[in-house]
């Protein structure tokens, strides 16, 4: 029994008999990688993200001014179709009156449209020198977006919104500004239209780095405000166009609404 109890002993003191190691191949150890940076996100797509949130900012600020514009306008047709109706003269100059304070409101809200200190409706050259927006949507400049500065201010150089020089007496100018006045609407629609397309395309490459990065933040700069020649004049204070990245997304929803029933109404009523 002693003999027998010795052998068992020295058997359970043996080692196991090695187990053979599966070989890591090139294909394996990649996927393991990918893994790897799948989970704690890119870093890299994280700062492209951010910088393309930025511009979406510039973007949607832009298409948020247009529609507010866009109300100011259809308040100026109904202003001067009012005009058309009634003869007497002081009521007449009453709506001119109020006419051109909402030239003032268009010039207003067109100027305090600024994001990043980049305004890309107000007529005006970025830093100066440059007449488009150029967004990178990759990290190497090879896809990317082009937007070019329109002007929606009142000037001739803009949505052209004569000022009511004879106060609405006269009904010659009554018809030439509502005329001004169609043309400055489907201008409006038309740079809206294509603003929000730009804000789309935007999104969705953000959405997809936003994925990418994984846990790394992804957010826009905060406003600089308007666009200061100089670093030491004070900029713009916060406006209403300069909102949180969900409420953009809700009044956008609200504009694209909004631009389908107008397209129908402008369409049958193009000649008022």
């Amino acid at each position: 029994m002693g003999l027998f109890s010795n052998l068992i002993a020295r058997r359970k003191l043996e080692p196991p008999a090695p187990v053979e190691t599966p070989r890591v191949t090139q294909a394996a150890l990649k996927r393991a990688l990918r893994s790897t940076a799948m989970a704690s996100g890119s870093q890299l797509a994280a700062e492209l993200g951010q910088r393309i949130a930025t511009a979406l900012s510039t973007v949607e600020t832009a298409v948020l001014a247009i529609d507010a514009v866009t109300e100011r306008l259809r308040e100026a047709a109904d202003l001067v179709a009012d005009a058309g109706r009634n003869a007497d003269i002081g009521r007449r100059a009453l709506l001119a009156g109020r006419y051109d304070d909402v030239r003032a409101e268009i010039d207003a809200i067109v100027g305090s449209a600024s994001h990043n200190r980049v305004n890309l409706i107000g007529g005006r050259r970025i830093g100066g020198q440059h007449t488009s927006f150029e967004i990178a949507l990759d990290g190497e400049d090879r896809a990317g977006i082009s937007i070019a500065v329109i002007n929606l201010t009142t000037g001739e150089s803009g949505l052209s919104l004569s000022p009511p020089r004879s106060a609405f007496a006269d009904d010659a100018e009554i018809e030439a500004i509502s005329a001004e006045i169609g043309a400055a609407r489907i201008s409006a629609a038309a740079a809206a239209e294509r603003f929000s397309d730009h804000a789309a395309l935007i999104a969705d490459r953000l959405a997809r780095l936003i994925a990418i990065a994984g846990s790394h933040p992804v957010e826009t700069q905060l406003p600089t405000g308007a666009d200061a020649e100089d670093p030491d004049t004070p900029v713009h204070p916060d406006t209403e166009y300069e909102l949180g990245m969900g409420a953009v997304e809700e009044k956008l929803r609200a504009l694209a609404t909004r631009l389908n029933g107008d397209g129908a109404k402008d369409t049958g009523g193009a000649d008022t």
